[in-house]
């Protein structure tokens, strides 16, 4: 997949040209109800310097301003726009691609190093990128509205590979762009719906259990476990009823089997990132 455009040039007027891949359809709208002195010619907007709109056409100026610093990191580029704010200003809208389909949600899987790849979107839905972060819970490095850094491993590259063969999720149609020998894993008896999502599901409760939210936090888990184990341990009880017996004896093992699956999944993830 291109990346996506994102170009400005400031001459006689401000020249910002962004990709439709781009979440633009709030900033098209300002423009449309926002200034009366405008200017449309298919995929571009002129918008005019108006001396009687100064108040929206600041607002205009900073958003436009404030994207691109934030897409870019350019604080040079980002100061120059709010520098030239009584210029005019023409908005060009790229599409990326002649074969962009709207109606469908593009996912390119990229391999950064070693020990984790990039994944990122165009034209997303929320409850795919919902998806797909739900499947990486423990694995994310970083993330944010378009993309997410996931550590590399195994696991993770099982996902990926099962990943690349679907052409929907939740209801939306999905192109994959990404070099499947980088996440060549067998995909036999593994399923994301399955088994997968059943283990992250008793990790994540196991998490809890322990009062943390990540599985890096095992110095606190190895302290939390020592006390629960101390606390429901069945030799501490023989002398209560045989049903308070039982119900202290089924918490230790919960407790105790829990223990034992952060600590095998523990010691997968750190050694995964040696």
């Amino acid at each position: 997949m291109k990346e996506r455009t994102l170009n400005v040039d400031i001459k006689d007027k401000i020249f910002f040209e962004i990709d439709s891949r781009y979440k633009i359809n709030s900033l098209i709208k300002f423009i449309r109800l926002s200034f009366n002195n405008l200017e449309i010619k298919h995929n571009e907007y002129i918008i005019y310097y108006d001396k009687d709109n100064v108040k929206n056409h600041k607002i205009l100026v900073n958003s436009l301003a404030n994207f691109y610093k934030k897409n870019k990191k350019d604080e040079i580029t980002y100061k120059k726009i709010l520098l030239n704010a009584r210029k005019d200003i023409v908005i060009t809208v790229k599409k990326h691609e002649i074969t962009f389909d709207e109606n469908k949600v593009y996912i390119s899987v990229k391999k950064l190093s070693s020990k984790e790849f990039e994944i990122s979107f165009a034209n997303l839905k929320k409850s795919i990128y919902d998806y797909i972060k739900g499947l990486f819970l423990f694995d994310l490095l970083d993330l944010n509205e378009s993309r997410m850094i996931v550590s590399l491993n195994e696991e993770t590259s099982k996902i990926v590979s099962v990943l690349l063969s679907k052409r929907s999720i939740m209801g939306y149609k999905v192109v994959f762009n990404a070099d499947e020998n980088e996440f060549s894993f067998s995909r036999k008896n593994f399923s994301i719906e399955g088994s997968l999502k059943e283990y992250l599901t008793k990790i994540k409760n196991a998490l809890e259990l322990f009062g943390v939210s990540t599985i890096y936090e095992w110095d606190k888990i190895k302290k939390e476990y020592r006390r629960l184990a101390k606390k429901y341990h069945p030799d501490l009880h023989r002398n209560k009823p045989e049903l308070i017996q039982k119900i202290y004896d089924k918490k230790f093992r919960r407790v105790k089997e829990s223990y034992e699956l952060l600590e095998e999944y523990y010691n997968q993830k750190t050694t995964s990132t040696q």
